[in-house]
């Protein structure tokens, strides 16, 4: 990060909290939250990958709790389940990077996983930390209301999962996402008619049948669609198709990417950020959610807007 951006961000970063509507309640944030994810609503939309957990623990209660205190819109979320059928926050099929134990996540008890103690940051034998690994149903119920959650299911899901996102959170408030056709989808996952959902597509089958893809995923309302993008110069080419359909787009920026990277973004925010906003994506997920909304919160673009019938 140069220097000069470096001191922009400290002090955007301290102006943040006063632009924050701190009086606002818990209803109003819900509901500028739902609205958000509903559709293109003028804003950029920022997902913190797996949370905020540089200085915190990667899919943390305290990544979460971090990202709510700073106004972040989205948290994405690596959902596993144990041996004996409990969900738990973890990226990886073991537990080896992030904790002090060992072993894969669906051939262990939840009675073993309380044990543990997650690393700081991203783990890879960072210090060990008092912070635990969480169940979904604790992540839910820390999010509800505050933050949106997009789940990034690393177990199959069905539709016994809505009950238990009604108990605990909101599905109003949860994004869902698939690599599946939607032929497939329908057959394996109806219910994901009845959540916000949107598919995860590849540059490459985007062009050229574009609008024949997109449509073959009419059935569920998507509210977005996210792109792996090979190509940036791509990227505003692409942006008039999910406009037609109200729905957001969605970029990543996350280091390792093949693309476009976050530290790219944090030498030169307009050349990475800036361009992607200008060429028309309003959904960024990414491993630097502050330094992005700094920048947004100095930049204040606005982006395409429209309304559809809440789901």
């Amino acid at each position: 990060m140069n220097t000069r951006f470096a001191k922009t961000l400290a002090c955007l970063m301290l102006a943040l909290f006063a632009h924050e509507p701190a009086s606002a309640g818990r209803s109003d944030r819900a509901a500028l939250l739902e609205r958000r994810l509903q559709g293109p609503d003028g804003s950029v939309m920022i997902v913190a990958h797996r949370g905020c957990w540089k200085g915190t623990s990667e899919n943390s209660l305290d990544a979460i709790e971090s990202c709510i205190a700073f106004g972040i819109d989205m948290v994405e979320l690596d959902v596993r389940r144990t041996r004996d059928g409990v969900l738990v926050l973890m990226h990886d099929a073991t537990v080896d990077r992030m904790t002090d134990g060992t072993g894969q996540v669906e051939n262990l008890d939840w009675a073993y996983l309380q044990t543990l103690r997650l690393r700081d940051g991203a783990g890879r034998g960072s210090p060990l930390t008092d912070r635990r690994i969480p169940t979904f149903a604790e992540a839910l119920a820390a999010a509800r209301g505050r933050i949106l959650i997009n789940v990034d299911a690393k177990t199959d899901l069905n539709d016994t999962i809505l009950p238990f996102i009604d108990k605990y959170g909101d599905r109003r408030q949860v994004l869902f996402k698939q690599y599946d056709a939607a032929d497939r989808l329908r057959v394996t996952s109806p219910w994901l008619k009845t959540v916000r959902f949107q598919p995860i597509i590849d540059e490459d089958q985007l062009s050229p049948a574009g609008k024949r893809l997109l449509d073959s995923f009419s059935g569920f309302t998507p509210v977005g669609y996210e792109i792996d993008i090979a190509h940036p110069e791509a990227i505003a080419g692409f942006a008039p198709l999910f406009r037609e359909r109200c729905a957001r787009f969605w970029v990543n920026s996350l280091n390792g990417t093949e693309a476009l990277h976050d530290r790219d973004a944090l030498r030169e925010p307009s050349a990475v950020w800036g361009r992607m906003i200008d060429d028309g994506v309003d959904t960024i997920q990414t491993d630097e959610p502050l330094a992005l909304k700094a920048f947004v919160a100095h930049r204040e673009p606005k982006t395409y807007v429209c309304s559809r019938q809440s789901q």
